[in-house]
């Protein structure tokens, strides 16, 4: 009877451990030690100086000569750009349909794209203004936790609209996070009738937002305005009618 071939190890759990630390690595530009990475990680010391390792073999981080501590190796600089120029063709044409909603509503504007459950935040706009909300290019947020994120999910039908809820709550359930479903659907209701949509935060930020959609009318992208409370609220019902118009004439920019 020929032996039992042995199954092999799953690789998602060294692969999950090696883009923790990397995560972690990033989030400390002026370097961190090993030490803290295990700590951060709650992994073995062992166990990261493998990992980080392999990371600087393949150029993912770099280990400084002068204190021994990681921060992030070119070959981010690598995976940003070929990221970046897959992104530039609506980062171009939306750059200045963002500029002219900041200009007209004098608060912070941003754009992102919808990547699975998540949104992404690519492009951005600030006002010359002392108190602005702060950049969150970068950024990469479950829907449920943005303005943005409803506005997408009212696009959708209702059918898709519910299995995505359902995945966000199991989702975030498996994270350990909280999400108000009841909310949820209340908040994407509201932006089904008005065509923009809001999420509080308990931030002292309103966030507004719309969605773009493409030439078959499928939802790819969202653009959101921001500002403090004092400042959005009053206005909020004029500023979501700006957002919306905006969306809508860069989603019909996006179809030519």
């Amino acid at each position: 009877m020929p032996a039992k071939t042995p199954a092999p190890a799953s690789p998602s759990r060294t692969l999950v451990r090696g883009v923790t630390l990397l995560e972690i690595v990033a989030s400390n530009p002026d370097g961190i030690g090993v030490t803290e990475i295990a700590t951060r990680a709650n992994l073995d010391k062992g166990t990261v100086s493998r990992l980080l390792a392999t990371l600087r073999q393949m150029g993912y981080v770099q280990q400084r000569a002068t204190d021994r501590r990681f921060v992030l190796g070119s070959r981010c600089l690598w995976l940003a750009r070929e990221y970046r120029s897959h992104q530039e063709e609506l980062s171009n044409v939306a750059r200045p349909f963002l500029a002219e909603l900041r200009d007209s509503s004098e608060e912070t504007v941003h754009l992102a794209i919808r990547e699975e459950n998540f949104v992404v935040f690519i492009a951005q706009e600030q006002p010359d203004r002392s108190i602005r909300v702060r950049s969150a290019v970068g950024s990469r947020l479950a829907m449920h936790r943005t303005a943005m994120g409803r506005a997408l999910l009212a696009e959708l039908d209702v059918e898709t609209r519910d299995h995505l809820i359902a995945e966000l709550e199991a989702d975030a359930h498996a994270r350990g996070e909280e999400i108000d479903v009841e909310q949820l659907r209340a908040d994407v209701a509201e932006a089904v009738e008005r065509g923009w949509a809001a999420v509080d935060r308990h931030d002292d930020v309103t966030r507004l937002a719309a969605a773009i959609v493409d030439s078959d009318g499928e939802p790819i992208a969202a653009l959101t305005l921001s500002g403090p409370n004092y400042r959005v609220e009053p206005r909020i019902e004029d500023l979501g009618a700006q957002v919306l118009r905006t969306a809508r004439a860069l989603s019909a920019a996006l179809a030519l």
